[in-house]
């Protein structure tokens, strides 16, 4: 019988780092046990955990990395943050991960501009032989939509760009990613006829004031969705949560209390959101209510919060 979940712990060293932009690195990890790493990629969420070689032993160990990890005493629990694997190498065994940075003060940043190569951690992701590989920790389905609207922050970009890599030619639309700086827009490879737009809040030396984080990401997503729905015509949007959905605090939730809510169903057009909570819980308000988007189609992840830690 195969393990009721597809994710395990795998050991890793840092075998690379690649400056990507102003505010982007991406680490490579390496480690034999790779080769069976899930190559799902998409939005598939996996985890990175640091601690002292005896701690990453005994999550590797454990019969549960989860248990083990929560039973740990407060001020010993090893560092562990959720990120997307951008490229997954099986054959060689190899792992990229991007990261935003923000300096040295948080664990993970620091790592990811100062660890050593070989330095150890542990990667935990989607085993590739379970049966559920491809499906636990994802919360991207097209489901057969013919029109996608993709939008994020910076800690979403990864996700977005494997997205757009797996959609086929057929598919339309936009994709919205708001990033510190205009140095931090990358070439998002797709063969879909979805137009991708960075929204740097900063605009540069001399150029005007720093734009209030998720404020370019509503207004982008705000106006492109009514101009679609404009051309649609309102008979082509499902009106089922149009002042109809109750905006209150009762809606799906992480146990940090953010928002996390995954439509299953494509219709004419899917909608995948992830952020910052403040700005996800805003332009869920925005899509449902405001625009009238079918609920069911729409997904939206509070990817992190300020001055929240994982497992809080």
């Amino acid at each position: 019988m195969a393990p009721r979940s597809a994710y395990r712990p795998f050991a890793v060293t840092l075998a690379g780092r690649q400056t990507l932009s102003e505010n982007f690195v991406r680490l490579t990890f390496a480690g034999p046990d790779l080769a069976e790493f899930a190559d799902t990629c998409l939005d598939q969420r996996i985890k990175l955990v640091l601690g002292t070689d005896q701690q990453l032993d005994s999550a590797a160990a454990a019969p549960s990395w989860m248990d083990w990890w929560r039973d740990q005493p407060d001020d010993e629990r090893p560092v562990m943050r959720t990120y997307t694997a951008r490229f997954v190498r099986r054959e060689q065994a190899e792992v990229d991960v991007d990261f935003v940075t923000h300096g040295t003060s948080g664990p993970a940043s620091r790592f990811a501009l100062e660890a050593q190569v070989g330095d150890r951690a542990l990667l935990v992701g989607a085993h590739a032989d379970h049966p559920e590989a491809d499906t636990q920790g994802l919360a991207w389905r097209r489901s057969g939509a013919s029109t996608v609207l993709l939008a994020g922050d910076e800690t979403a970009q990864p996700a977005i760009a494997n997205i757009l890599r797996s959609l086929p030619a057929h598919v339309t639309g936009a994709a919205f990613v708001e990033v510190p700086a205009s140095a931090d827009a990358m070439e998002l490879e797709t063969a879909a006829e979805v137009a991708v737009t960075y929204l740097p809040r900063s605009p540069g030396a001399g150029a005007g004031e720093e734009h209030a984080r998720g404020e370019r990401l509503t207004a982008a997503v705000r106006d492109w969705t009514a101009a679609w729905t404009a051309e649609a015509g309102r008979d082509a949007v499902a009106t089922e949560t149009s002042g109809a959905v109750e905006f209150d605090e009762n809606v799906s939730t992480t146990e940090a209390g953010i928002l996390w809510e995954e439509g299953a169903e494509g219709g004419g057009l899917r909608v995948w959101v992830a952020a910052d909570a403040t700005t996800v819980r805003g332009l869920r308000q925005v899509l449902l209510k405001e625009q009238g988007l079918e609920r069911k189609s729409c997904s939206f992840m509070g990817y992190w919060r300020p001055g929240a830690r994982e497992g809080e």
